[in-house]
């Protein structure tokens, strides 16, 4: 059985153990879209509890922040952000984790909502160019690594919705050219930033509005991604803020089914683990298990289950995380108040 505290090599990166901080929104950026202190405390208590790879919260490709998926989300938009960012890159290494910066457009889900069906071939050309501009600007940053977000209800998850992708360019049509904007990024990313600089793609378990039978079609995408160049697949799905509390490793079936396929993709699998027992079943299949939850409520949980032979979290799956940051200024029903998020969301008189 592999150990979840064993290290790992992702291509020219070396993750000191299995477990990844899976991107979460802290909604604990400044409102200007900049890095707050209260962002570096975070992510200083992920990396000094012995997280091997923290991936952050998504980053807005967008040039303009008015453009964001919410008034705290951070930017990689500009060149000026370069510097807030690598206050995150540093912190993250003082520990000896892998920093990997989660870029993303927001697209349906944004403050101005995207309907990308609506786009030219030429604007969706251009929002590809976005990317690979932050990836370069995480580069300088410091990151280790970039992880292009396809997955959950954003832009590019969409466009690889074959019920949601109407168009009739190259950015449509079939899967190849549904996930052709990505591989295009892929490809370019890797020109930019080198070999070593490692290249994470999160992608939804299914791409259809159903989310049945479209296995073939995961597999097909992940194979275009291993293809153009990628180190590291994360599966995910839109439905995990859905799943019943006693549910386990909610697309364990679909990341398994990438593993087999393509074996010399490192994969890994979000959504469901919260326990000793569920890391081990994920990593019964793939090589990695991430996590967002439970290392929300509990940044200490993998010390405290190595040292003090803890089994399970504290996270009930209740999801009332993605509410009661704006209404009672905490991250967890559990507590405590962050000052930051009193500060961003409480009503201004």
């Amino acid at each position: 059985m592999t150990s979840p505290f064993s290290s790992i090599k992702i291509n020219s990166l070396t993750a000191k153990n299995r477990i990844i901080r899976s991107a979460t929104n802290d909604h604990l950026g400044n409102t200007d879209a900049t890095v707050s202190d209260a962002q570096i405390e975070m992510y200083d208590r992920l990396a000094r509890n012995e997280v091997g790879t923290i991936i952050t919260g998504h980053l807005s490709v967008d040039p303009e922040i008015s453009n964001r998926a919410d008034i705290a989300q951070l930017s990689i938009g500009d060149d000026d952000k370069i510097s807030g960012l690598r206050r995150i890159a540093d912190k993250i290494h003082e520990y000896g984790a892998l920093a990997v910066a989660q870029i993303s457009h927001a697209g349906p889900r944004g403050l101005n909502p995207i309907d990308f069906n609506q786009l030219t071939t030429e604007e969706m050309t251009r929002i590809g160019e976005w990317f690979v501009s932050a990836a370069v600007r995480a580069q300088k940053a410091g990151f280790d690594a970039i992880q292009i977000h396809a997955a959950h209800w954003y832009l590019f998850a969409s466009v690889l919705n074959a019920d949601l992708n109407r168009r009739t360019d190259r950015y449509g049509v079939d899967a190849a050219g549904r996930i052709s904007i990505v591989t295009d990024i892929v490809k370019a990313v890797r020109r930019e930033c080198g070999k070593d600089f490692g290249i994470f793609v999160k992608i939804n378990a299914h791409n259809t509005l159903p989310g049945v039978d479209d296995e073939d079609m995961l597999i097909e995408y992940a194979r275009a991604l291993f293809d153009a160049g990628i180190d590291h697949l994360e599966v995910s799905g839109m439905s995990f803020a859905k799943q019943p509390r006693e549910a386990q490793c909610y697309f364990i079936e679909a990341a398994a089914a990438v593993k087999k396929a393509i074996p010399s993709l490192t994969v890994s699998l979000v959504g469901g683990i919260y326990s000793r027992e569920t890391i081990e079943r994920a990593l019964s299949v793939v090589d990695m298990a991430s996590m967002a939850r439970t290392l929300l409520t509990q940044p200490d949980f993998l010390v405290k289950m190595r040292d003090e032979d803890l089994q399970k979290s504290r996270c009930i799956r209740c999801n009332k995380c993605f509410e009661i940051f704006k209404t009672k200024y905490e991250r967890c029903i559990f507590g405590p108040v962050n000052s930051k998020l009193e500060e961003t969301f409480a009503p201004k008189n």
